[in-house]
């Protein structure tokens, strides 16, 4: 009985010791990532209307974002256990949204037949959600290997692909981007090893983001 007891009162004290969740966004890495996925909402919104420059531009952002947290969670000290797990699932989370869900949504919206644009939509998703979900479990090698293409590429192709049907010569977007997203997806799975971290890969990540995201916002106001 005193054991019950005591038990009981254990879990009581842990539930109670659970801090507000907004709490967690207080975390510098993680204010980063929730501003991201702030960006990634908006972008669906747009994209929901048609917007599609627009939407791919913020969400660019959500990539800069991620690429950021990334760096302060490093440089952080003494961060607590909790605040690491929650920060996990947030970034986990984020990635989902700009490097399945919002390439899924714009793929499928631009596909006029209902059978290709859902299998399409399913097809990407389960791609994306099986490539972050063996990172999440394996993570980067020793020497700062990524197993399979990163889903972080696929807006940032999405956003030249848009600039070069605007600028250079018009795309039945319809089939080019299926065309290219089918075989794209599948590497995102494939087994060969990719330098994901480190200097030259965050300053490219960096460049390409947020000169894409600009370039598509200055198209869509008719200002190239």
């Amino acid at each position: 009985m005193q054991s019950d007891t005591s038990t009981t009162s254990m879990q009581q004290k842990t539930k109670g010791d659970r801090p507000p969740m907004l709490t967690y966004l207080l975390d510098r890495a993680n204010l980063v990532t929730g501003i991201g996925i702030i960006c990634s909402g908006i972008a669906i919104g747009l994209i929901a209307n048609g917007r599609y420059f627009e939407g791919v531009a913020l969400a660019l952002w959500a990539i800069l974002a991620d690429d950021i947290d990334g760096e302060i969670a490093r440089r952080m000290r003494n961060r607590s256990s909790a605040m690491k797990a929650i920060g996990q699932s947030l970034d986990g989370f984020s990635d989902l949204v700009f490097g399945s869900v919002i390439p899924a949504l714009i793929i499928s919206a631009l596909i006029a037949d209902p059978f290709w644009s859902s299998a399409m939509g399913a097809y990407l998703l389960l791609i994306g959600a099986l490539r972050l979900s063996y990172f999440d479990h394996y993570g980067l090698s020793e020497d700062g290997q990524s197993t399979g293409l990163p889903v972080s590429y696929d807006l940032p192709l999405i956003g030249i692909v848009f600039l070069f049907h605007s600028l250079v010569v018009p795309l039945s977007l319809s089939l080019v981007l299926p065309a290219i997203f089918v075989p794209f997806g599948a590497l995102h799975v494939a087994s060969f090893k990719i330098k994901a971290t480190g200097t030259l890969v965050h300053t490219i990540t960096i460049f390409a983001t947020v000169t894409i995201s600009l370039a598509l916002l200055l198209v869509s106001a008719d200002w190239l």
